[in-house]
């Protein structure tokens, strides 16, 4: 029996320190511990962190939300679904869908999942690809067998398309595909002309928009990805090779170059309000993507970062929230898996996520109330 307290007591001081970790905003660089998500299959990398440490996840059609070592799907209109995004509130949205394989944009809230609406013409694809904390959702409305799409706003059943109008617009300039969101409706778009990639943004909500200023001599092709709170907007810089990972703080300026990690490429993917922005780059020429961190200062290898590196080689960092985690992609003993990184002071006796003995009773990852009890 008292190995078995002792064994409790290990435990809750082991996610005591995790819980800590996550709500404590990183000023600093630490070392994280790294907790295997799962494996991924048949799905485009799209995971995403709210600040209270859900993470979004896509894998063999499937979409979860991981969350204290344990993962829930997300649900379906009838067929595959695809998760885009996840408020501070929970509620997730992306496409599914229907029985008969067309997609529809959909939310879905405690395990609840509905139809947000949208076009009723058969060849028209609705996604929904990003939603904030008031429950605004915006998507991508898309013609079957083309290549052309148009960004939406979906509310009460109805997708109305964005405005045309544009400061300053590129000549053959359509409507913008909506591509992030943030709590005060700014919106980042992509308007593809020609081949060429040009970032817009909205501070109304899509009524105005004002073509984001790229990295000096890579302006042909500025892909946003995601923003922040601030309509700091992060992405890719450039189309063949050099391709750089770039932040915009001001859409009227030039944006920043992040740099890589020795090579010719790299590419960002997310950012926190504190400018913090994760992606993938190159240490070689060739070398293949490697998970990264910009702290605002350097970019740093997420790989030399960890506490528990086993079998990984961490590829991409997808999201970072303001407590410091990081959700992203590597492969795990060279199978694709999705990882979530939790910044650490020090490493924990044992795996968090592990199955522990308490008064005789077999426990796994125990929920925050019952650490706190055990602690008492």
């Amino acid at each position: 029996m008292r190995r078995q307290y002792l064994s409790a007591l290990l435990a809750c001081a082991a996610l005591l320190d995790t819980a800590a970790s996550a709500r404590a905003q990183a000023s600093t660089v630490s070392r994280y511990y790294i907790y295997d998500v799962g494996p991924i299959s048949g799905d485009l990398s799209i995971f995403k962190l709210n600040e209270k440490g859900q993470m979004l996840w896509n894998s063999n059609g499937h979409a979860f939300v991981y969350q204290r070592c344990q993962s829930r799907d997300v649900g379906s209109l009838g067929g595959l679904t695809v998760a885009r995004d996840i408020n501070n509130n929970g509620a997730v949205v992306g496409k599914s869908q229907q029985p008969g394989g067309r997609w529809r944009a959909f939310s879905s809230t405690d395990g609840v999942i509905r139809d947000l609406g949208g076009s009723t013409v058969s060849n028209i694809w609705e996604e929904a690809v990003a939603t904030n904390v008031w429950g605004d959702v915006v998507g991508v409305e898309s013609v079957l067998g083309t290549l052309g799409a148009t960004g939406v706003r979906y509310d009460s059943g109805v997708a109305t398309p964005f405005a045309r109008f544009l400061v300053q617009p590129p000549q053959g300039w359509a409507t913008p595909k909506g591509v992030d969101m943030n709590d005060s409706r700014d919106v980042v778009g992509l308007i593809q002309n020609g081949g060429s990639n040009i970032a817009v943004l909205s501070t109304n909500f899509g009524y105005l928009w004002n073509r984001i200023a790229g990295v000096a001599g890579l302006e042909f092709s500025t892909f946003p990805v995601a923003m922040n709170r601030y309509a700091h907007v992060v992405g890719t810089a450039g189309n063949g090779s050099p391709v750089r990972a770039f932040i915009s703080r001001n859409a009227a300026l030039p944006a920043t170059d992040l740099g890589t990690l020795g090579g010719n490429l790299s590419g960002a993917n997310g950012i926190n309000n504190y400018d913090w922005v994760v992606g993938w780059a190159e240490a070689t020429n060739g070398g293949g993507p490697r998970a990264f961190l910009h702290d605002g200062t350097r970019m740093i290898d997420l790989n030399t970062m960890l506490w528990n590196p086993g079998g990984w080689l961490l590829r991409e960092g997808l999201s970072v929230n303001d407590a410091g985690l990081i959700a992203g992609e590597g492969t795990l003993n060279g199978q694709l898996h999705a990882f979530l990184l939790v910044p650490m002071k020090r490493p924990p006796l044992f795996n968090p996520c592990g199955v522990i003995v308490i008064g005789g009773v077999l426990e796994g990852s125990l929920n925050l109330a019952s650490v706190r009890l055990l602690c008492r």
